[in-house]
């Protein structure tokens, strides 16, 4: 049996175009070989996650040139902002933006024609991809099923993150950009579609909101008449300042969102109970909310009318 010839180093974890392997000294016999895959048409990779979507984008960067930039919800991504399970599911097209007149065809690829004067830019991983803020008003057009409703939650979670900055092991990292960019790039977007729903979740969008559950609380408690919650309060504690999720100053009432991650993680779990009682000691009432009481109607309705009672 013959042995296999090595690929050249710099092949050995990434992906080239069919069209360049000859220059590379790779047969078409070994372009066969079961140690390659075809991520795309004209591309093969090796040693790379494909499940993974940077090492995905590496892949088509094979067929990329310099009028190509990732786009919608694939650019979002790669700027790490939170996305709908479906938007950032492993086996999800990924979305190229060609500036001029033609756009990508190919399996696994939505192509989409951009003006030719976009702007492109590097995300962190380095692929190039639109700014972030043009990539926010792309996926306006991603509705699929959801309703107005759904999509204003989905683009104001995303652009509170895009203007907050993501927070690594306690740091808050730079904000990827600004509201005054989001507004630039809806000015831009014009009457395209999705231009009114744009519009009104850069109205929404706040600096300091934390994950995409707090922002749907936020909007949810906006949208029955509670008021709208301040973000970032820093409250005097025995334990030291802390920073609630929401809070209603004027009542002295605070809002915990809890994901799984404070039930499953003990450290965590105590720490909230340390948390809570030290909210409650320095005289705040503390309301404690979780995933069902935003997604079932009698949890939500019942949440919404002990709030009401509090507040108003």
């Amino acid at each position: 049996m013959t042995a296999r010839k090595p690929l050249p180093y710099f092949l050995a974890k990434g992906a080239f175009a069919t069209s360049s392997a000859a220059e590379f000294g790779i047969t078409r016999g070994r372009m066969r070989a079961s140690d390659l895959k075809t991520p795309f048409r004209g591309v093969r990779s090796a040693g790379i996650d494909l499940d993974e979507r940077v090492q995905r984008c590496r892949a088509a960067e094979a067929f990329m040139n310099e009028r190509d930039a990732f786009s919608h919800s694939t650019a979002i991504g790669l700027w790490g902002a939170p996305l709908p399970s479906d938007l950032d599911a492993a086996d999800a097209e990924l979305h190229i933006g060609t500036r001029g007149d033609t756009r990508r065809r190919r399996v696994g690829i939505i192509g989409h024609r951009l003006p030719a004067g976009t702007r492109v830019c590097s995300s962190p991983d380095g692929l190039r991809t639109v700014p972030p803020a043009t990539a926010w008003c792309q996926l306006a057009s991603q509705a699929g099923e959801r309703s107005r409703g759904e999509m204003l939650v989905m683009l104001v979670a995303v652009a509170d993150f895009l203007i907050t900055g993501e927070r690594r092991k306690g740091t808050r990292m730079p904000p990827i950009c600004t509201l005054e960019d989001l507004w630039t790039a809806v000015d831009a977007h014009g009457s395209k579609r999705g231009s009114r729903l744009l519009a009104d979740a850069a109205k929404s969008a706040r600096v300091g909101a934390e994950s995409p559950k707090e922002t749907e609380l936020r909007l949810l408690l906006i949208g029955h008449g509670l008021g709208e919650p301040e973000l970032g309060l820093v409250i005097p504690t025995d334990l030291g300042p802390l920073t609630p999720d929401l809070t209603y100053p004027s009542r002295r009432v605070l809002i915990e969102y809890e994901g799984d991650v404070h039930r499953t993680n003990r450290r965590r779990w105590r720490g909230d109970f340390e948390r809570v009682r030290a909210f409650q000691q320095a005289g705040w009432t503390v309301i404690r909310v979780n995933s069902d009481d935003l997604t079932d109607d009698t949890r939500r309705s019942a949440l919404i009318a002990h709030l009401r009672a509090l507040l108003l």
